[in-house]
C-alpha cells in the first residue's frame, strides 16, 4: 500500500504546482486587460492671482518733449486718468524689465527732468512692486523698494532709464528694456502748456524743488458736501454679516452705537465715522502679496463707497508696512483736488498676517457747483508759502469742516496737518 501512496502524493504536489502557475499566468494576462481602478485624485488647485487696479493716480504727471518744455497735469481728474492710461504701457515695459537700481546724485536726477521723458509724482511713498502690479507686471529684482516720484527718460545709448526717489530721500536709477520707440510715440503729440518745476525759477528757491507750477489752472468750481452714514453703514453691515436690527446692539456713553456680530464689531460714531473691528480668526485671508492686500481693501471700500458716492473719488494717499502689518490711508478728491477732512482720513485700514483687522470709513459725498475765482496765481502762492515754510510745496485743497460748502484754498500740509492756508 505504501508503494501506491508515495507516487500519489508526488502527483498531487505536481498538480498543485501547475495550478498555481496557471493562476499566476492568467492573472498577468487578464490583469493587463482589466486593471484594478486607481483611486481618484483631486488635481491641485491653482492659486488665484488677483488682477490689481490702481488704488491711486499720480497727483502730478509731466510729459517733457525733445524741446525740454513741459506739459504738466494736476487738479484735473479726467485728464489725469486719460494720460495715466496712455502712459501705462511704457510704464509696464520699464517696470517689468528694470534691473536692480543703484544710487545716483540728485543733480543727475534733476538734469534728467529737463530731458524728454515721463514724470509721475504720487505724493506718498509707494512700493515699486505695487505700482508694477497696477500696470500688470512684476518687478524682476527681489529687494522691496519704494518711491514717491518716478521718472522715465532716454539714455544717450538709446536705453530707457527708470529713476525714482527712495524712502530715505535718495535717488535711484535702473536700466530697462523699454522701447525708445514707445517713448517717442508717447511724446510725439505732446504740446507744452507752460508748466515748470520750482527749481528752475529763482523766485521759488525756497519752495520744494520738484513741485510743479502751472501757468494756468484748470477751471475751478465750488464744492458742496453731505454725509452718507446710513448707506455706508448698511453696506458694511451686509458685507460683514452684522444685523443692525439685532437685540445685541447697545449705545456707549459717548453716543457711539455698537453692533456686535460673529465676524466682529461695527461702531457708528456720533462724529459721523463707521469702524469695524474683526473678531479673532474671523477674517482669515491668506496672501503674502502686498499689492493683493491693497487690492482687497480697495475693492471693499469701492463697494461701500458706491452706495453713497457723488462726484468724489476715494484714493490711496498713504501706507506703511512694518512687522507684517499693513496700514492704509485713503482720502477723497473732487475733480483732482484733495479734500482735507477735519475728522482725519476718508478711510483707514489695518491688515495683519491673518487678514483684515480694522477698517474705518468717514462717508462724505461731494458735488461741484458754480465756477470760482479769486485765488492767487500758483507762482505767487508758492513764493508766499516758501518764505514761511522753506522747502515746502503748496497745493490746492478743499477743506471740509463738516459744513455744506467746502473752502477752496492754497495750502501747505505736513502728514495731513494744515500748516498754512490762503482761503478763497
Amino acid at each position: 500500500m505504501r508503494r501506491f501512496k508515495e507516487p500519489l502524493k508526488t502527483a498531487l504536489l505536481i498538480l498543485l504546482t501547475l495550478s498555481a502557475a496557471f493562476l499566476a499566468w492568467r492573472g498577468r494576462i487578464f490583469g493587463g486587460l482589466f486593471p484594478e481602478p486607481e483611486p481618484e485624485t483631486t488635481p491641485p488647485q491653482e492659486e488665484e492671482i488677483l488682477s490689481c487696479s490702481p488704488a491711486a493716480l499720480p497727483s502730478v504727471l509731466v510729459l517733457t518733449g525733445v524741446s525740454g518744455l513741459h506739459c504738466g497735469v494736476k487738479y484735473d481728474a479726467e485728464e489725469m486718468s486719460r494720460l495715466f492710461d496712455l502712459c501705462s504701457p511704457i510704464l509696464a515695459e520699464a517696470l517689468g524689465s528694470a534691473e536692480k537700481p543703484s544710487p545716483i546724485p540728485e543733480k543727475e536726477f534733476r538734469n534728467r527732468l529737463e530731458g524728454a521723458g515721463l514724470y509721475l509724482d504720487f505724493g506718498f511713498s509707494l512700493p515699486v512692486s505695487v505700482l508694477a502690479a497696477w500696470v500688470g507686471v512684476d518687478v524682476l529684482w527681489a529687494e522691496e523698494a519704494s518711491g514717491s516720484a518716478f521718472l522715465l527718460d532716454s539714455d544717450p545709448s538709446g536705453s530707457i532709464r527708470l529713476c525714482f526717489t527712495g524712502e530715505e530721500g535718495e535717488y535711484l536709477s535702473s536700466i530697462t528694456a523699454a522701447s525708445r520707440l514707445s517713448m517717442e510715440a508717447l511724446l510725439e503729440d505732446t504740446l507744452p502748456n507752460g508748466a515748470v518745476f520750482a527749481f528752475s525759477l529763482p523766485e521759488l528757491k525756497n519752495s520744494a524743488p520738484y513741485s510743479l507750477v502751472l501757468d494756468e489752472l484748470p477751471e475751478l468750481r465750488a464744492v458742496n458736501g453731505a454725509g452718507g452714514l446710513e448707506e455706508a453703514a448698511s453696506a458694511l453691515a451686509e458685507h460683514f454679516g452684522i444685523n443692525l436690527s439685532g437685540t445685541s446692539r447697545y449705545t456707549e456713553a459717548d453716543g457711539t452705537l455698537v453692533y456686535p456680530g460673529e465676524t466682529g464689531v461695527l461702531r457708528l460714531d456720533a462724529g459721523g465715522s463707521i469702524s469695524f473691528s474683526a473678531a479673532e480668526g474671523a477674517m482669515q485671508t491668506r496672501t503674502d502679496s502686498l499689492s493683493e492686500r491693497i487690492e482687497l481693501v480697495r475693492r471693499l471700500l469701492e463697494t461701500v463707497h458706491e452706495t453713497y458716492a457723488a462726484e468724489e473719488r476715494l484714493s490711496l494717499i498713504g501706507l506703511s508696512w512694518e512687522d507684517e502689518v499693513l496700514s492704509l490711508t485713503f482720502g477723497y478728491e473732487v475733480g483732482g483736488i484733495p479734500v482735507l477732512l477735519s475728522g482725519g482720513a476718508a478711510a483707514w485700514a489695518e491688515w495683519g498676517p491673518e487678514g483684515l483687522r480694522e477698517l474705518t470709513v468717514f462717508p462724505r459725498r461731494y458735488r461741484r457747483g458754480e465756477p470760482v475765482s479769486g485765488l492767487l496765481p500758483e507762482k505767487q502762492a508758492a513764493a508766499a508759502s516758501g518764505s514761511l515754510y522753506p522747502g515746502s510745496g503748496v497745493r490746492l485743497i478743499l477743506s471740509d469742516s463738516g459744513q455744506s460748502r467746502l473752502a477752496l484754498s492754497w495750502a501747505v500740509t505736513e502728514e495731513g496737518e494744515l500748516l498754512w492756508m490762503q482761503e478763497d
